[in-house]
């Protein structure tokens, strides 16, 4: 709903690798669960260059060398299981909440993962910054981009008007598919080089660079 104080203009966040930094958790929960489905140990330096950049049922498939329904479908609660485990280990990056709270008084604010919509939910309660975001998308589904055009038409914001925010190749993809401006965080990013080949508008290297830059780009309008 939009708050006629606001400025016309949205900014639309991913979650890993732009809100959180959940590289050195994902990787040791992934290992961990490959281990105990298939019995198989696998350095977790693989996983770590893999954040973000492929789904987890195709890595599953991958590592555990097989499509069987039930076996993927076995990784992914084991997965699910050992989240509190690791979850001392995925933290905000720095000044993310003083950031988001002064980009949130005067801009729409959005989030979109491939996570579920109620997972999502759950960890943005956890971090204490759900009421930073105004539309909040969690997708199970490949497109992001048409996640991103729901945010932007339920807020009524133009396209002209939104930029996406992400750290991975497949965030970028999405924001030119969706035609809206995009932001490389290059601080989260684990393919610095492939990001950059897609050739995103601008890129930012802290959190707290957001709110100069989104300036700089609506003077440059």
């Amino acid at each position: 709903m939009k708050t006629k104080t606001k400025d016309n203009f949205l900014i639309i966040f991913d979650f890993d690798g732009v809100i959180v930094d959940s590289k050195e958790a994902y990787a040791l929960q992934m290992q961990d669960t490959i281990e105990k489905v298939s019995g198989i140990k696998i350095d977790k330096h693989v996983f770590e260059e893999r954040v973000g950049n492929t789904d987890q049922k195709s890595d599953f498939i991958e590592f555990l060398k097989t499509e069987d329904a039930e076996i993927i479908s076995q990784a992914i609660q084991t997965y699910i299981s050992l989240t509190d485990e690791y979850s001392s280990l995925r933290k905000l990056f720095p000044k993310v909440k003083a950031s988001l709270f002064s980009i949130n008084q005067r801009y729409y604010t959005g989030i979109v993962s491939r996570k579920s919509q109620n997972r999502l939910e759950k960890w943005l309660d956890y971090y204490k910054i759900a009421d930073f975001f105004d539309v909040i998308i969690g997708t199970l589904e490949n497109s992001k981009a048409k996640a991103i055009l729901r945010i932007a038409e339920k807020l009524s914001i133009s396209k002209e008007n939104t930029v996406m925010i992400g750290d991975t190749e497949f965030d970028i993809i999405s924001a030119k598919e969706a035609e809206v401006i995009s932001i490389v965080a290059m601080y989260g990013t684990t393919q610095p080089k492939k990001v950059l080949e897609l050739k995103p508008d601008y890129q930012i290297r802290s959190f707290d660079e957001i709110e100069i830059l989104v300036e700089q780009i609506r003077l440059e309008k």
